[in-house]
């Protein structure tokens, strides 16, 4: 696998720690999704394929992915930057 992939793979672990250890340590409740799981692998697959084609596409396309993934608040959970912010008391 290549650097695109592996972002890809952590955006993933960024996300299912967020639902499984942050937004409960922000005081919201669990709600772990076990589709991340599978789709995150299949999205760096094809990550990794886009990567033979293009390199820097792909680079571009997983930095994106990360960034909204860190910002960007999906489900029930919220953000991971929100929920660590208030997990750490910066944040109410």
């Amino acid at each position: 696998m290549n650097v695109a992939a592996d972002i890809i793979l952590a955006a993933g672990t960024i996300t299912v720690l967020n639902e499984a250890v942050f937004a409960p340590a922000a005081g919201g409740k669990v709600s772990f999704q076990w589709r991340v799981i599978p789709a995150t692998g299949i999205l760096a697959l094809l990550i990794d394929g886009l990567a033979e084609l293009s390199p820097q596409l792909a680079l571009g396309v997983s930095l994106s992915v990360l960034a909204t993934i860190l910002l960007v608040p999906m489900g029930t959970a919220g953000s991971p930057v929100g929920n660590l912010s208030k997990a750490m008391g910066y944040q109410k």
